[in-house]
Protein backbone atom coordinates (compact mmCIF):
# COMPACT_ATOMS: atom_id res chain seq x y z
CA UNK A 1 0.00 0.00 0.00
CA UNK A 2 2.77 2.43 0.90
CA UNK A 3 4.54 1.54 -2.32
CA UNK A 4 1.36 2.20 -4.27
CA UNK A 5 0.88 5.53 -2.51
CA UNK A 6 4.53 6.45 -3.10
CA UNK A 7 4.27 5.48 -6.78
CA UNK A 8 1.03 7.43 -7.18
CA UNK A 9 2.71 10.43 -5.59
CA UNK A 10 5.62 10.19 -7.97
CA UNK A 11 3.28 9.94 -10.96
CA UNK A 12 1.29 12.92 -9.72
CA UNK A 13 4.44 15.03 -9.29
CA UNK A 14 5.61 14.09 -12.78
CA UNK A 15 2.27 15.07 -14.25
CA UNK A 16 2.31 18.43 -12.47
CA UNK A 17 5.91 19.13 -13.49
CA UNK A 18 5.20 18.10 -17.08
CA UNK A 19 2.18 20.36 -17.23
CA UNK A 20 4.12 23.33 -15.90
CA UNK A 21 6.98 22.71 -18.31
CA UNK A 22 4.58 22.44 -21.22
CA UNK A 23 2.95 25.71 -20.21
CA UNK A 24 6.31 27.45 -20.02
CA UNK A 25 7.30 26.19 -23.45
CA UNK A 26 4.01 27.34 -24.91
CA UNK A 27 4.26 30.74 -23.27
CA UNK A 28 7.75 31.21 -24.66
CA UNK A 29 7.07 29.95 -28.18
CA UNK A 30 7.09 33.44 -29.64
CA UNK A 31 9.32 35.18 -27.09
CA UNK A 32 12.32 36.51 -29.01
CA UNK A 33 14.88 39.24 -28.60
CA UNK A 34 13.16 42.57 -29.29
CA UNK A 35 15.96 44.14 -31.29
CA UNK A 36 16.62 42.41 -34.66
CA UNK A 37 20.15 43.79 -34.65
CA UNK A 38 20.95 41.69 -31.55
CA UNK A 39 19.90 38.28 -32.86
CA UNK A 40 20.25 36.19 -36.03
CA UNK A 41 17.33 36.15 -38.45
CA UNK A 42 17.37 32.36 -38.82
CA UNK A 43 15.81 29.62 -36.75
CA UNK A 44 12.36 31.12 -36.14
CA UNK A 45 10.00 28.16 -35.99
CA UNK A 46 6.66 27.96 -37.73
CA UNK A 47 3.64 28.91 -35.63
CA UNK A 48 1.61 26.11 -34.07
CA UNK A 49 -0.29 24.07 -36.63
CA UNK A 50 -3.49 23.98 -34.61
CA UNK A 51 -5.91 26.62 -35.84
CA UNK A 52 -7.78 28.96 -33.56
CA UNK A 53 -11.46 28.09 -33.42
CA UNK A 54 -13.70 30.05 -35.76
CA UNK A 55 -16.89 31.44 -34.30
CA UNK A 56 -20.19 31.66 -36.11
CA UNK A 57 -21.28 34.86 -37.82
CA UNK A 58 -23.23 37.09 -35.46
CA UNK A 59 -25.39 39.84 -36.91
CA UNK A 60 -25.79 42.12 -33.93
CA UNK A 61 -28.34 44.77 -34.90
CA UNK A 62 -28.60 47.62 -32.45
CA UNK A 63 -31.08 50.48 -32.01
CA UNK A 64 -31.63 53.01 -34.78
CA UNK A 65 -29.30 55.97 -34.66
CA UNK A 66 -26.64 54.16 -32.64
CA UNK A 67 -23.57 55.57 -34.31
CA UNK A 68 -21.22 53.00 -32.81
CA UNK A 69 -23.53 50.01 -33.15
CA UNK A 70 -20.79 48.24 -35.08
CA UNK A 71 -19.02 47.52 -31.79
CA UNK A 72 -20.22 44.42 -29.91
CA UNK A 73 -20.45 44.53 -26.15
CA UNK A 74 -17.37 43.20 -24.36
CA UNK A 75 -16.90 42.77 -20.62
CA UNK A 76 -14.30 45.00 -19.05
CA UNK A 77 -10.92 43.35 -18.62
CA UNK A 78 -7.43 44.44 -17.70
CA UNK A 79 -5.43 44.57 -20.96
CA UNK A 80 -1.84 43.44 -21.27
CA UNK A 81 0.37 46.36 -22.26
CA UNK A 82 3.54 45.25 -24.03
CA UNK A 83 5.91 47.66 -25.77
CA UNK A 84 5.04 47.70 -29.47
CA UNK A 85 5.65 49.94 -32.45
CA UNK A 86 2.98 51.97 -34.22
CA UNK A 87 4.02 53.16 -37.67
CA UNK A 88 1.75 55.75 -39.22
CA UNK A 89 1.72 56.40 -42.95
CA UNK A 90 1.64 60.15 -43.47
CA UNK A 91 0.27 62.04 -46.49
CA UNK A 92 -0.61 65.54 -47.51
CA UNK A 93 -4.20 66.46 -48.42
CA UNK A 94 -5.66 64.01 -50.95
CA UNK A 95 -8.59 65.58 -52.78
CA UNK A 96 -11.47 65.78 -50.28
CA UNK A 97 -9.52 63.87 -47.64
CA UNK A 98 -7.45 65.70 -45.02
CA UNK A 99 -3.72 65.22 -44.68
CA UNK A 100 -2.08 63.51 -41.72
CA UNK A 101 -0.58 66.54 -39.96
CA UNK A 102 -3.46 67.20 -37.56
CA UNK A 103 -3.76 63.56 -36.53
CA UNK A 104 -0.04 63.28 -35.88
CA UNK A 105 -0.02 66.48 -33.82
CA UNK A 106 -2.93 65.23 -31.71
CA UNK A 107 -1.81 61.60 -31.35
CA UNK A 108 1.98 61.77 -31.49
CA UNK A 109 2.32 60.06 -28.10
CA UNK A 110 0.71 56.94 -29.62
CA UNK A 111 2.93 56.88 -32.71
CA UNK A 112 6.44 55.40 -32.87
CA UNK A 113 7.30 56.44 -36.42
CA UNK A 114 5.88 58.00 -39.56
CA UNK A 115 6.55 57.25 -43.21
CA UNK A 116 5.58 60.32 -45.26
CA UNK A 117 4.31 59.55 -48.77
CA UNK A 118 6.65 62.08 -50.38
CA UNK A 119 8.96 60.33 -52.85
CA UNK A 120 8.36 58.42 -56.08
CA UNK A 121 10.72 56.78 -58.55
CA UNK A 122 11.73 59.20 -61.29
CA UNK A 123 10.55 57.56 -64.50
CA UNK A 124 12.69 59.90 -66.62
CA UNK A 125 15.91 59.57 -64.62
CA UNK A 126 16.47 55.96 -63.52
CA UNK A 127 18.14 55.79 -60.13
CA UNK A 128 16.61 59.02 -58.79
CA UNK A 129 13.46 59.95 -56.90
CA UNK A 130 11.20 63.00 -57.13
CA UNK A 131 9.08 64.80 -54.56
CA UNK A 132 6.33 67.39 -54.98
CA UNK A 133 6.51 68.46 -51.31
CA UNK A 134 8.67 71.57 -50.73
CA UNK A 135 11.99 71.04 -48.98
CA UNK A 136 11.19 73.34 -46.05
CA UNK A 137 7.91 71.55 -45.41
CA UNK A 138 9.68 68.20 -45.27
CA UNK A 139 12.21 69.58 -42.80
CA UNK A 140 9.44 70.96 -40.56
CA UNK A 141 7.56 67.65 -40.41
CA UNK A 142 10.74 65.71 -39.65
CA UNK A 143 11.73 68.16 -36.92
CA UNK A 144 8.28 67.98 -35.32
CA UNK A 145 8.36 64.17 -35.36
CA UNK A 146 11.81 64.10 -33.76
CA UNK A 147 10.64 66.46 -31.03
CA UNK A 148 7.91 63.90 -30.36
CA UNK A 149 10.50 61.08 -30.18
CA UNK A 150 9.19 59.48 -33.37
CA UNK A 151 11.28 58.11 -36.20
CA UNK A 152 10.74 59.34 -39.76
CA UNK A 153 11.35 57.03 -42.73
CA UNK A 154 11.95 58.17 -46.27
CA UNK A 155 9.17 56.33 -48.12
CA UNK A 156 9.79 55.77 -51.83
CA UNK A 157 7.13 54.20 -54.05
CA UNK A 158 6.46 53.35 -57.68
CA UNK A 159 2.75 54.13 -57.87
CA UNK A 160 1.71 55.92 -61.05
CA UNK A 161 -2.03 56.19 -60.81
CA UNK A 162 -2.69 56.40 -64.55
CA UNK A 163 -1.15 52.99 -65.26
CA UNK A 164 0.40 50.04 -63.42
CA UNK A 165 2.83 49.28 -66.24
CA UNK A 166 4.68 52.55 -65.77
CA UNK A 167 5.49 51.70 -62.13
CA UNK A 168 6.70 48.21 -63.04
CA UNK A 169 8.95 49.58 -65.76
CA UNK A 170 10.34 52.34 -63.52
CA UNK A 171 11.29 49.72 -60.93
CA UNK A 172 12.80 47.41 -63.55
CA UNK A 173 15.15 50.11 -64.83
CA UNK A 174 16.68 50.23 -61.35
CA UNK A 175 16.55 46.55 -60.50
CA UNK A 176 18.02 45.12 -63.69
CA UNK A 177 20.98 47.49 -64.04
CA UNK A 178 23.64 47.10 -61.30
CA UNK A 179 25.06 50.59 -61.91
CA UNK A 180 21.62 52.19 -61.74
CA UNK A 181 20.87 50.24 -58.56
CA UNK A 182 24.02 51.61 -56.91
CA UNK A 183 23.08 55.12 -58.07
CA UNK A 184 19.63 54.67 -56.55
CA UNK A 185 21.04 53.52 -53.21
CA UNK A 186 23.54 56.41 -53.12
CA UNK A 187 20.79 58.90 -53.93
CA UNK A 188 18.53 57.58 -51.15
CA UNK A 189 21.34 57.66 -48.59
CA UNK A 190 22.21 61.27 -49.52
CA UNK A 191 18.57 62.26 -49.13
CA UNK A 192 18.37 60.46 -45.77
CA UNK A 193 21.44 62.24 -44.45
CA UNK A 194 20.48 65.65 -45.89
CA UNK A 195 17.07 65.73 -44.21
CA UNK A 196 17.81 63.64 -41.13
CA UNK A 197 15.55 60.69 -41.89
CA UNK A 198 15.96 57.68 -39.62
CA UNK A 199 15.85 55.22 -42.47
CA UNK A 200 13.98 54.19 -45.60
CA UNK A 201 10.58 52.60 -46.19
CA UNK A 202 10.76 50.79 -49.53
CA UNK A 203 7.21 50.71 -50.90
CA UNK A 204 7.82 49.24 -54.36
CA UNK A 205 4.56 47.32 -54.58
CA UNK A 206 4.14 46.32 -58.21
CA UNK A 207 6.89 44.41 -60.02
CA UNK A 208 7.39 42.36 -63.12
CA UNK A 209 7.31 38.72 -61.91
CA UNK A 210 10.81 38.07 -63.22
CA UNK A 211 12.21 40.91 -61.07
CA UNK A 212 11.65 39.02 -57.79
CA UNK A 213 15.32 38.08 -57.31
CA UNK A 214 16.60 41.52 -58.36
CA UNK A 215 14.31 43.20 -55.82
CA UNK A 216 15.69 40.95 -53.07
CA UNK A 217 19.20 41.96 -54.09
CA UNK A 218 18.25 45.63 -53.87
CA UNK A 219 16.90 45.11 -50.35
CA UNK A 220 20.10 43.33 -49.33
CA UNK A 221 22.36 46.06 -50.72
CA UNK A 222 20.25 48.95 -49.44
CA UNK A 223 19.95 47.34 -46.01
CA UNK A 224 23.70 46.84 -45.72
CA UNK A 225 24.38 50.43 -46.78
CA UNK A 226 21.81 51.91 -44.40
CA UNK A 227 23.08 49.82 -41.50
CA UNK A 228 26.59 51.14 -42.13
CA UNK A 229 25.11 54.63 -41.63
CA UNK A 230 23.22 53.51 -38.48
CA UNK A 231 19.89 53.81 -40.31
CA UNK A 232 16.96 51.39 -40.64
CA UNK A 233 15.25 49.73 -43.60
CA UNK A 234 11.57 48.87 -43.63
CA UNK A 235 9.99 47.09 -46.59
CA UNK A 236 6.27 47.05 -47.40
CA UNK A 237 5.06 43.80 -48.97
CA UNK A 238 1.66 42.79 -50.39
CA UNK A 239 -0.21 40.30 -48.21
CA UNK A 240 0.56 36.67 -49.00
CA UNK A 241 -1.72 34.27 -47.13
CA UNK A 242 -0.07 31.25 -48.73
CA UNK A 243 -3.24 30.27 -50.59
CA UNK A 244 -5.66 31.49 -53.27
CA UNK A 245 -6.56 34.53 -51.14
CA UNK A 246 -3.06 36.02 -51.50
CA UNK A 247 -2.69 39.41 -53.13
CA UNK A 248 -1.87 38.76 -56.83
CA UNK A 249 1.23 40.96 -56.48
CA UNK A 250 2.56 39.15 -53.42
CA UNK A 251 4.27 36.28 -55.25
CA UNK A 252 6.94 38.60 -56.61
CA UNK A 253 8.21 39.21 -53.05
CA UNK A 254 10.51 36.70 -51.37
CA UNK A 255 9.45 37.03 -47.73
CA UNK A 256 12.30 34.84 -46.50
CA UNK A 257 15.10 36.89 -48.08
CA UNK A 258 13.48 40.25 -47.39
CA UNK A 259 13.01 39.30 -43.74
CA UNK A 260 16.69 38.54 -43.46
CA UNK A 261 17.95 41.93 -44.66
CA UNK A 262 15.23 44.41 -43.66
CA UNK A 263 14.73 45.69 -40.11
CA UNK A 264 10.95 45.76 -40.44
CA UNK A 265 8.55 43.99 -42.80
CA UNK A 266 5.19 45.74 -43.16
CA UNK A 267 2.56 43.19 -44.17
CA UNK A 268 0.01 45.18 -46.15
CA UNK A 269 -2.90 43.25 -44.70
CA UNK A 270 -5.68 45.34 -46.15
CA UNK A 271 -7.75 45.34 -49.36
CA UNK A 272 -8.57 41.66 -49.05
CA UNK A 273 -11.71 42.85 -50.82
CA UNK A 274 -11.38 45.89 -53.04
CA UNK A 275 -12.79 47.49 -56.22
CA UNK A 276 -11.70 44.43 -58.25
CA UNK A 277 -13.62 41.98 -56.05
CA UNK A 278 -17.11 41.41 -54.75
CA UNK A 279 -18.05 43.14 -51.46
CA UNK A 280 -16.38 41.79 -48.34
CA UNK A 281 -14.09 42.61 -45.40
CA UNK A 282 -11.20 45.01 -45.90
CA UNK A 283 -9.12 42.69 -43.75
CA UNK A 284 -10.78 39.68 -42.14
CA UNK A 285 -9.23 38.22 -39.00
CA UNK A 286 -8.56 34.80 -40.55
CA UNK A 287 -6.97 36.26 -43.69
CA UNK A 288 -4.78 38.58 -41.63
CA UNK A 289 -3.71 35.72 -39.37
CA UNK A 290 -2.98 33.50 -42.38
CA UNK A 291 -0.68 36.19 -43.76
CA UNK A 292 1.15 36.44 -40.43
CA UNK A 293 1.51 32.67 -40.23
CA UNK A 294 2.81 32.50 -43.79
CA UNK A 295 5.43 35.17 -43.03
CA UNK A 296 6.55 33.25 -39.94
CA UNK A 297 6.72 30.02 -41.94
CA UNK A 298 9.10 31.84 -44.29
CA UNK A 299 11.37 32.55 -41.31
CA UNK A 300 10.57 36.25 -41.06
CA UNK A 301 11.41 37.00 -37.39
CA UNK A 302 8.26 38.00 -35.50
CA UNK A 303 10.02 41.02 -33.99
CA UNK A 304 10.44 42.42 -37.49
CA UNK A 305 6.76 42.13 -38.49
CA UNK A 306 4.28 45.02 -38.50
CA UNK A 307 0.67 44.17 -39.34
CA UNK A 308 -0.82 46.66 -41.77
CA UNK A 309 -4.14 48.09 -40.56
CA UNK A 310 -6.58 50.13 -42.62
CA UNK A 311 -8.19 53.37 -41.50
CA UNK A 312 -10.81 53.28 -44.25
CA UNK A 313 -13.46 51.19 -46.00
CA UNK A 314 -14.96 50.44 -49.41
CA UNK A 315 -18.46 51.35 -50.59
CA UNK A 316 -19.76 49.03 -53.32
CA UNK A 317 -22.65 50.27 -55.49
CA UNK A 318 -24.67 47.42 -56.99
CA UNK A 319 -25.79 49.60 -59.90
CA UNK A 320 -22.38 49.38 -61.55
CA UNK A 321 -20.47 46.94 -59.32
CA UNK A 322 -17.84 49.56 -58.55
CA UNK A 323 -16.41 50.43 -55.14
CA UNK A 324 -15.34 53.80 -53.80
CA UNK A 325 -12.81 54.59 -51.10
CA UNK A 326 -14.41 55.81 -47.85
CA UNK A 327 -12.80 57.41 -44.81
CA UNK A 328 -14.26 56.80 -41.36
CA UNK A 329 -15.84 60.26 -41.56
CA UNK A 330 -17.57 59.11 -44.76
CA UNK A 331 -18.75 55.98 -42.96
CA UNK A 332 -20.34 57.99 -40.16
CA UNK A 333 -22.02 60.21 -42.73
CA UNK A 334 -23.54 57.21 -44.56
CA UNK A 335 -24.81 55.73 -41.30
CA UNK A 336 -26.54 58.94 -40.31
CA UNK A 337 -27.82 60.05 -43.72
CA UNK A 338 -29.36 56.71 -44.69
CA UNK A 339 -30.30 55.57 -41.17
CA UNK A 340 -28.27 52.43 -41.81
CA UNK A 341 -27.88 49.60 -39.31
CA UNK A 342 -24.25 48.61 -38.63
CA UNK A 343 -23.56 44.89 -38.39
CA UNK A 344 -20.65 43.17 -36.66
CA UNK A 345 -19.51 39.99 -38.42
CA UNK A 346 -17.96 37.91 -35.66
CA UNK A 347 -16.45 35.35 -38.02
CA UNK A 348 -14.38 37.93 -39.93
CA UNK A 349 -14.33 40.40 -37.00
CA UNK A 350 -15.29 43.21 -39.33
CA UNK A 351 -18.07 45.84 -39.35
CA UNK A 352 -20.32 46.43 -42.36
CA UNK A 353 -23.77 47.69 -43.37
CA UNK A 354 -26.00 48.20 -46.41
CA UNK A 355 -28.28 51.00 -47.54
CA UNK A 356 -30.19 52.28 -50.56
CA UNK A 357 -29.30 55.66 -52.02
CA UNK A 358 -31.68 58.31 -53.34
CA UNK A 359 -31.92 56.54 -56.70
CA UNK A 360 -32.84 53.27 -55.00
CA UNK A 361 -29.50 51.55 -55.67
CA UNK A 362 -28.22 49.15 -53.04
CA UNK A 363 -24.81 49.83 -51.46
CA UNK A 364 -22.64 47.47 -49.38
CA UNK A 365 -20.05 49.06 -47.11
CA UNK A 366 -17.24 47.18 -45.33
CA UNK A 367 -14.72 49.07 -43.24
CA UNK A 368 -12.27 48.99 -40.33
CA UNK A 369 -12.80 50.60 -36.93
CA UNK A 370 -11.52 50.51 -33.37
CA UNK A 371 -13.14 47.14 -32.69
CA UNK A 372 -11.56 45.44 -35.70
CA UNK A 373 -8.21 47.00 -34.72
CA UNK A 374 -8.57 45.40 -31.29
CA UNK A 375 -8.75 42.01 -33.02
CA UNK A 376 -5.57 42.79 -34.97
CA UNK A 377 -3.82 43.75 -31.73
CA UNK A 378 -4.75 40.32 -30.38
CA UNK A 379 -2.78 38.81 -33.27
CA UNK A 380 0.18 41.03 -32.42
CA UNK A 381 0.15 39.62 -28.88
CA UNK A 382 -0.52 36.02 -29.91
CA UNK A 383 2.46 35.92 -32.24
CA UNK A 384 4.59 38.45 -30.32
CA UNK A 385 4.97 40.72 -33.35
CA UNK A 386 6.67 44.11 -33.38
CA UNK A 387 3.46 46.10 -33.88
CA UNK A 388 1.19 47.67 -36.48
CA UNK A 389 1.37 50.07 -39.42
CA UNK A 390 -1.66 52.28 -40.10
CA UNK A 391 -2.70 53.33 -43.62
CA UNK A 392 -3.16 56.13 -43.16
CA UNK A 393 -3.17 58.87 -40.50
CA UNK A 394 -6.19 61.13 -40.95
CA UNK A 395 -8.71 58.60 -42.30
CA UNK A 396 -9.18 56.43 -39.22
CA UNK A 397 -11.84 55.93 -36.57
CA UNK A 398 -10.70 58.38 -33.85
CA UNK A 399 -11.42 55.77 -31.17
CA UNK A 400 -8.51 53.60 -32.35
CA UNK A 401 -6.15 55.80 -30.36
CA UNK A 402 -7.85 54.91 -27.10
CA UNK A 403 -7.70 51.22 -28.06
CA UNK A 404 -3.98 51.55 -28.75
CA UNK A 405 -3.43 53.36 -25.44
CA UNK A 406 -5.36 50.68 -23.55
CA UNK A 407 -3.69 47.66 -25.11
CA UNK A 408 -0.05 48.46 -25.82
CA UNK A 409 2.78 50.60 -24.56
CA UNK A 410 3.90 52.51 -27.65
CA UNK A 411 7.62 52.47 -28.31
CA UNK A 412 9.27 55.89 -28.54
CA UNK A 413 12.75 56.70 -29.82
CA UNK A 414 15.41 58.97 -28.32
Amino acid sequence: MRLAVRMNGIVLCCLIFGSLASGCLTANRYQTTADPMLRPTHGIGKPASDELSTEAVVHAHLPDGALYADRPFEPAQAPTRQTREVLGYYTETEGVYPGSADTFSAQHEQISAIAPFWYRLDEKRPGYVVSTVPSEQRKQVIAEAHRSHAHVYLLVHNLFYDTLTKGKDAARRILRNPKTRVRFINHLVREVKTYGFDGVNLDIENLHPSDRYAFSQLVKQLGQRLHSEDKLLTVSVPANSGDERANPWSHWFDYRTLGRWADRIVLMTYDEHNPRTKPGPVASYDWTESTVRYALSQKVPPEKILIGTAGYGWNWNESDGKAKYASYTDIRSFLQKYDAQPVWDERTRSPHFSYRDEAGFLHHVWYENSQSLKAKLQLVETYNLQGIAIWRLGLEDPEIWQVISNHIRVRKFD
